[in-house]
């Protein structure tokens, strides 16, 4: 049921775009202020141990959800699965961002690309689409794991729990992204933890949908044992992949502001497909041992 689940999950995302608008998860950053304030003078808070109990009310909400539907009638378990997985998106479906990106950057539009791009680029104050064109694309394919591969590899791993786990996880690192201390080190490296299986398993997808020597070679070189290299391993693969060239943005003899952004795009796209093979494949592979 895990790859009908996705399938139907993505195909809302895809051609309804369902929860762009409702999913901002602001009754999280709510509960987290008020849990903060309650224990912030707890010795256990500025560690660890913060980032547990911030989690733990949530996370078991949803387990025992999950685990009461299954005993009452467990068809709608799956709906409840469904609906944690298309809360755990995004929390704006990342290829309807780069399509209207794409659309802006045909018009000339430099007010909505400059929208589209800030959202992408969060690091950057304000990125230029065409001086900013690699870094942009560097933060899509860091976009494309933390709004999608990395949910997707939790479901499948752990189900509704484990989507929702790296949902709050990673709002929880982006919150504190700028605070220096325990509590937001402790954010950073549970994100990190969870993002490294998804990052390989995310420049594998993209090396089989694209250029697989240069993607291995990037991956090779900039991989080592810290956990801390998630984002080069995937900035260096995923552009490698890509075959990224900047000067290679013409078409009949004109500029093309959008080409790299619509073959960034195409990319993730197939390292998708590749994905939901793969997991198909095991689907049938599980059902027929």
């Amino acid at each position: 049921m895990t790859l009908i689940i996705l399938l139907c999950g993505l195909a809302m995302e895809y051609f309804l775009g369902v929860l762009d608008d409702v999913r901002q998860m602001v009754w999280f950053d709510r509960y987290s202020d008020w849990l903060e304030n309650k224990l912030v003078q707890s010795s256990y808070w500025n560690s660890a141990g913060g980032i547990i109990m911030t989690l733990a009310g949530p996370l078991l909400l949803v387990l025992l959800i999950d685990y009461g539907l299954k005993n009452i009638f467990f068809p709608l378990s799956y709906l409840f699965a469904l609906a944690v997985l298309l809360n755990s998106i995004g929390p704006r479906f990342l290829d309807a961002s780069l399509s209207a990106y794409v659309k802006a950057l045909d018009a000339e539009d430099d007010v909505q690309a400059r929208h589209y791009a800030g959202e992408f680029c969060q690091s950057l104050a304000a990125p230029d689409p065409v001086k900013d064109e690699q870094e942009i694309i560097e933060c899509i394919f860091v976009q494309a794991n933390e709004r999608l591969y990395a949910v997707i590899f939790w479901f499948i791993v752990l189900g509704p729990f484990g989507a929702m786990l790296y949902r709050l996880a990673n709002i929880l690192k982006t919150k504190h992204q700028d605070i220096h201390g325990d509590y937001a080190d402790s954010a950073r490296h549970l994100n990190n933890l969870l993002n490294w299986p998804s990052v390989r398993l995310f420049a594998l997808g993209n090396a089989l949908a694209g250029n697989m020597i240069e993607a291995m070679e990037a991956w090779r070189v900039n991989e080592d044992s810290s956990f801390d290299a998630n984002e080069a391993v995937l900035i260096a693969s995923g552009l490698g992949a890509l075959h990224y060239r900047p000067e290679t943005n013409t078409e009949e003899g004109k500029v093309d502001r959008a080409y790299w952004i619509r073959a960034a795009q195409g990319l993730i796209n197939r390292t998708l497909i590749v994905w939901l093979t793969a997991l198909g494949i095991m689907t049938i592979a599980g059902v027929l041992a």
